[in-house]
């Protein structure tokens, strides 16, 4: 097949170039990019081959009868790797994207889109680090309709389908992703009353890969059905009144087993009365009450795709808070004064908690020493009644930008104490920062340094840290730029099928089974030249080096990521040059590291066909 391809791409790159027009009902266009070239492939795992091949891609668009009407986009792509290509995938991937727009500026607006990639390179994340590489198959179908008829209820439905299976380079797993939706909603105007309604359904089924906790890999499937209904209506004063009300019914099931699964309903009532009586003044208040506040925090690992904890019987949780808040500003003092006050009672885990919170907060927003200068300053008091613990927070940020003749200076600093989380009984406490600076060198060259980092933590809860860093620079000249990065991090998290994701839910609400501590520091280099017209050099080396621990089970991981690219063009013909070495291994999988490289050297031509 690829020789086959080759030789077509040979004799394509021969044909002079062509433009075609067509008229009448359908309107297309159609360009693209025919390459042949000699690659050699090599790996410790797969051995090593060498061949001539093709490669292409094509854009074709279009219309039918009008671009309100039927409108299209297909791009399909063949053999286009990081050295062919802007695919950016390090194999040779192949598949195809495609859109198309239907009826248009009517009543009946619709959309369709599919792609579908083979081979494909991909990342697994980890928080704050540079990202491990898979390679797979991905395929998204997605489909989306509208009624909106005069004087009638409005009626949107759409629906996705999308999967993704991957290896693991060094990992000698896999991992797969399904998750299909469909949502329908509605939206009416009557007597001057806004009532809108849904529903939707949500359904996933997740192979994770546990390597970096040296288990094995567990499939997951959940699913997910919810109704709402909310009605909005308008007030005196630049005001409105609102209610509504959703369910949602939750099946999960780990292992295909009965005995293995997490099933429940979650109620939610929202309520609110919002006024603006003044132009500078607006106050009101919201409640929110859920009969299954357990079910809510399972909920959010469900949507972030990690496992929820099984064969657990909890006693019946809810949680309710009533809000009043009002808001000021001073225009001509720029200044924007809020406050609050806050009534909550929560159930969880077999013990009741009720607060009462009381918080003030100032914003400033103005020019200062000749830059610009935003600062945030909010103290909360809160008090739990069941605990009879009074808790001071404080909530601030200090953002400042300023530039002198050639340099950029900007910085930020933020810091929280004892700010209560979902959960009454546990406060939060971090900070962050950023800071960059930059000068302009010459009218076409420019250097800048930049430096960030954030740490966040449960008070009085051990391990429940999540520390980043982040420090990079970079050098723009006429004809060559250098950058480089180096980042650390630290914490836990959960498994799920797209990597580690940093613990969305307080930790006495995760599965301590499902908790994954990582460490890790990351750096990269990079350089790019111009040096003649036509001709681009760039180069590329990154590094990530983490541990991971889960169930005390540790695995030591690494990645080494080498890439160097040529280019030359003239006029339609691009020439390439490029080589590729990948080094990644997971201790905890057992087998040797991975080391995957690949050379290419090749021609490609761009034609606009019609």
């Amino acid at each position: 097949m690829k020789k086959s391809f080759a030789i077509l791409a040979l004799f394509a790159l021969s044909l002079p170039l062509r433009a075609q027009v067509k008229t009448g009902e359908a309107t297309l266009n159609l360009n693209g990019t025919v390459s042949v070239g000699y690659s050699d492939d090599y790996s410790n795992t797969l051995g090593s081959d060498h061949s001539i091949a093709g490669a292409g891609e094509a854009d074709l668009t279009g219309s039918y009868y009008n671009p309100n009407f039927l409108s299209f986009d297909i791009q399909p792509f063949y053999n286009q790797s990081r050295l062919n290509s802007s695919y950016q995938s390090m194999t040779g991937a192949s598949g195809v994207n495609a859109s198309a727009k239907l009826f248009g500026g009517s009543a009946f607006p619709g959309s369709i889109s599919y792609s579908t990639a083979f081979n494909s390179s991909g990342n697994f994340n980890l928080p704050g680090l540079a990202n491990y590489t898979t390679h797979g198959t991905t395929e998204t179908l997605a489909v989306t309709w509208g009624v909106h008829l005069d004087n009638l209820p409005t009626l949107n439905l759409s629906f996705s389908d999308a999967s993704n299976g991957y290896s693991i380079y060094g990992a000698n797993t896999d991992g797969r992703l399904h998750s299909e939706t469909f949502s329908a909603t509605s939206s009416y105007r009557i007597a001057g009353f806004t009532l809108n309604g849904g529903y939707q359904y949500v359904g996933s089924k997740v192979l994770t890969p546990e390597f970096l906790a040296g288990e094995p890999a567990e499939s997951t499937n959940s699913s997910g059905n919810s109704y709402f209904v909310s009605v909005v209506h308008d007030l005196p004063w630049n005001g409105n009144i609102s209610a509504g009300a959703s369910r949602l019914d939750l099946r999960t099931n780990l292992g295909g087993t009965s005995s293995d699964s997490y099933n429940t309903d979650i109620d939610t009532l929202t309520g609110a009365i919002n006024f603006g009586p003044a132009p500078h003044l607006h106050f009101g208040a919201n409640t929110y009450y859920t009969d299954n506040l357990e079910g809510s925090l399972y909920n959010t690992l469900v949507t972030a795709g990690a496992v929820v904890p099984q064969n657990q019987v909890q006693p019946a949780s809810h949680s309710l808070s009533l809000t009043g808040f009002a808001n000021y500003e001073l225009p001509a003092e720029h200044l924007n004064l809020h406050g609050y006050v806050e009534r909550q009672q929560q159930s969880f885990l077999g013990t009741s908690f009720a607060s009462d919170s009381y918080n003030g907060t100032a914003t400033y927003s103005n020019r200062l020493l000749g830059g610009q200068f935003n600062g945030v300053l909010g103290v909360t008091h809160t008090f739990v009644d069941t605990t009879h613990i009074g808790l001071t927070g404080l909530n601030s940020s200090a953002n400042y930008t300023h530039t002198v003749r050639r340099w950029t200076l900007a910085g930020g600093f933020s810091y929280s104490q004892n700010t209560q989380t979902v959960l009454i009984n546990y406060v939060t406490s971090g900070y962050s920062y950023n800071a960059n600076v930059g000068r302009r060198l010459r009218r076409k060259a420019y250097w800048g340094a930049y430096a960030s980092g954030a740490r966040s933590l449960l008070s009085n809860v051990p391990g429940s840290a999540n520390t980043s860093q982040s420090y990079s620079t970079s050098l723009s000249l006429f004809r060559l730029s250098i950058n480089g990065s180096y980042s650390t991090a630290s914490g836990n998290a959960v498994l799920t099928a797209t990597g580690l994701t940093a613990t969305p839910v307080p930790l006495p609400a995760v599965n301590p089974a499902a908790v994954v501590l990582y460490n890790g520091k990351s750096y990269s280099a990079g350089i790019g030249s111009s040096p003649i017209r036509g001709l681009t050099l760039s180069a590329i080396y990154a590094k990530a080096l983490s541990a991971t621990n889960g169930n005390s089970t540790l695995s030591n991981n690494n990645s080494n990521n080498m890439y160097f690219l040529a280019t030359y063009r003239l006029r339609k013909l691009n020439f390439q040059g490029g080589y590729l070495r990948l080094v990644q291994g997971f201790s905890a999988s057992g087998a040797p590291p991975v080391l995957t490289g690949s050379f290419y050297v090749g021609v490609s031509r761009w034609f606009n066909f019609f």
